[in-house]
């Protein structure tokens, strides 16, 4: 199954399918280290060395508009009349995907260039995946005779999706298109597309069309010898079309002489293996030559010659049972594939599942650049999950340092700007690689664009903590508190600070203070005054009785529910039973205790009769349970249950963004 979608297909009506077969990969030179190619992909060359224009443009960046130059002149461009309005929709929601296809087809409708210049450019920012809007884009400018700026548009795109054999093929035709056929270096610059295009792309399981229409090519200008060279090279990559191209690799080799498909240096060394073999020295005038020369006699040409074709093949056969081979072992992962190429609609789960098998086993069974290219290949079929560019940089880990940077970055940036998790884990990297800076601006950059994720800010909180700056972790925790959209946010922020202050400062009066002043605010947060109890019973209990004391009054007469308000009672006299220094104390306590009990029985009247709701009684039933648990044990240790981040990681967090419309939660 070839990536066959037309440019017509890529463009959808509203709604339906837009987007482009494409993958990533990052070639360079034909000498090439995968373990840093991903990471330089905006330094890959396009055309080759020997390309003329690739030396005569380096000023093309002048020449071709980016975003923000056309900022300051589209305030002077005669623009189409509703651009404005199509230009608003996806400037305030930059993922309505809609939106950006709304807009390209009215610019490309107006055909107004500079318009349609500003629309492509903000586009790909976004979705550098989509192969067949760079195709449009660059045709739009050849449409506009700025065959150069076409040419550029290419390029970026071929840096975008290296793995697109599509745009490489309608790079390549647009080259032929162009190039002045008289020119003595067209075929050389054609040439060396092609092989920017196989080392990019070649490796693609869906690859087979580049390849063929590189042989083709080079059959047309009757050069055998680079058509068996790139045989050689297509036989040993598994492909889709493996055995097509084994069967007219050996239509090719019976078709042709020898001597017409084999560099001088592999024909002699041939030769000589097939003298050594038959017993033939070449001394003798009429033993078969082992150099160059020609065979005059008629009958022992044509031996020669067949039995040269018949070790060739023989040759190849070994390399085709092979490839055949680990073909076979990727064939069930590569036909279940059903989307190769980038879609914002969310991928089926058995796509998914697929995904993650097939890179299980390339990862155990295939060399790291094939491990490289596949990867390349999921993140684009699966750019909005970000479980797949985290397995990825954790792969890279063992490879290459630059790389695991790379494929955040390109996460981060492009594709998942406001998924918390792959941030967190770029900041953590950063860190562990002692750039602490970045680092913080990582998370300080995500925290800008998402608000209000408390994940985000308890992590620059411990980032700043694990290196000593104690300063800048309370500044963060109190602007938190200054911050909060709630109170019941306030007083999470708070219990964190207090305790930051208290664990990591030892300062205790800052911390009480700290919590003294949530509670006048939050009466009703059991964790406020759970927090303050187990504070006070850290320290000495005897040098301290007052303030825990104090504590157990504000819980008592506050305005927590009678049951809570009963629990608190009860520890009270029990700490007074087992620590307090006076009786008196105790007995207050215990008269304060049973009004509690009477007025609880009040209450309880009032609820059989119906005067109280059931919900209610429910809730503080089960609230009061859950403080009964936590103050068990004498050392008043805090449950982790009272500290449930779970509520404030998803904080504000509710498709904030509508960007569950694209994927599925795993």
């Amino acid at each position: 199954m070839e990536n066959t979608e037309s440019t017509e297909e890529e463009q959808p009506t509203v709604g339906t399918e837009g987007t482009e077969p494409s993958a990533q990969s990052v070639p360079e030179e034909q000498h090439m280290d995968f373990s840093t190619e991903i990471m330089s992909v905006t330094e890959m060359e396009q055309s080759p060395d020997s390309s003329p224009d690739l030396h005569e443009d380096n000023t093309q960046e002048s020449e071709i508009p980016n975003i923000e130059s056309l900022q300051t002149t589209d305030i002077e461009a005669d623009f189409p009349p509703d651009f404005d309005k199509f230009w608003k929709v996806v400037e305030d929601n930059p993922q309505d995907f809609t939106g950006w296809v709304y807009l390209l087809q009215y610019v490309e409708q107006e055909n107004h260039l500079p318009a349609a210049r500003k629309a492509f450019d903000r586009f790909f920012s976004h979705y550098p995946y989509c192969y067949g809007y760079w195709k449009k884009y660059a045709d739009l400018e050849k449409r506009h005779d700025n065959v150069k700026q076409s040419d550029e548009v290419y390029r970026r795109g071929l840096q975008a999706i290296p793995l697109s054999v599509d745009l490489w093929i309608h790079y390549i035709n647009f080259l032929k298109e162009t190039l002045d056929p008289a020119d003595p270096e067209t075929n050389s610059t054609i040439r060396g597309a092609y092989e920017h295009a196989v080392l990019a792309a070649g490796t693609d399981f869906r690859s087979d069309r580049l390849w063929e229409m590189y042989i083709n090519w080079e059959n047309d200008q009757g050069n055998l010898r680079e058509v068996t060279s790139i045989y050689d090279r297509i036989l040993g990559i598994p492909t889709q079309l493996y055995s097509h191209h084994f069967q007219r690799f050996k239509e090719h080799i019976q078709n042709n002489l020898p001597r017409d498909f084999l560099t001088t240096e592999q024909f002699v060394q041939l030769r000589r293996e097939l003298a050594a073999a038959s017993g033939h020295s070449g001394e003798d005038g009429e033993e078969l030559p082992c150099g160059t020369e020609d065979i005059t006699d008629p009958a022992k040409l044509i031996t020669e010659i067949e039995n040269m074709r018949h070790r060739i093949i023989e040759i190849h056969q070994e390399i085709f049972n092979h490839n055949e081979h680990e073909v076979s072992k990727r064939w069930t992962f590569e036909e279940a594939i059903k989307r190769p190429y980038f879609h914002v609609k969310p991928l089926e789960k058995i796509q998914l599942k697929n995904w993650k098998e097939y890179l299980e086993f390339e990862i155990e069974n295939g060399t790291h650049e094939r491990v490289v290219v596949l990867f390349e290949r999921c993140v684009i079929s699966c750019a909005l999950y970000e479980d797949f560019w985290i397995k990825y940089a954790k792969y890279m880990e063992n490879h290459s340092i630059e790389g695991v940077r790379h494929v955040y970055s390109r996460a981060c940036t492009i594709h998942l700007p406001k998924k918390p998790m792959v941030h967190m884990l770029w900041a953590a990297f950063e860190e562990q690689q002692g750039n602490i800076d970045e680092a913080r601006r990582i998370l300080k950059t995500f925290e800008e664009c998402i608000l209000g994720l408390a994940m985000i800010r308890l992590r620059r909180v411990s980032l700043e903590r694990r290196h000593g700056n104690m300063e800048e972790a309370e500044q963060l925790l109190e602007d938190a508190v200054r911050n909060a959209k709630s109170i019941s946010e306030a007083s999470f922020y708070a219990i964190k600070l207090a305790r930051h202050l208290f664990k990591v400062q030892k300062n205790l009066p800052k911390a009480r203070k700290v919590l003294s002043e949530a509670i006048e605010l939050d009466k009703e947060n059991t964790k406020l005054y759970l927090n303050l109890l187990e504070m006070e019973y850290s320290g000495d209990l005897k040098q301290n009785e007052e303030n825990i004391l104090s504590c157990f009054d504000k819980a008592v007469h506050g305005a927590l529910s009678i049951k809570m308000r009963i629990t608190f009672s009860q520890r009270k006299v029990e700490f007074l039973e087992d620590f307090g220094s006076d009786v008196n104390k105790l007995l207050d306590a215990y008269d304060e205790h049973q009004a509690l009990l009477k007025e609880q029985e009040t209450l309880k009247r009032r609820a059989e009769n119906g005067s109280e709701e059931p919900d209610e009684k429910k809730l503080l039933t089960e609230e009061a349970g859950l403080a009964s648990a936590q103050l068990m044990d004498g050392d008043m240790q805090v449950n982790q249950a009272a500290y449930n981040y779970n509520a404030w990681y998803q904080y504000n967090y509710q498709n904030a963004w509508n960007y569950g419309q694209y994927y599925h939660t795993t």
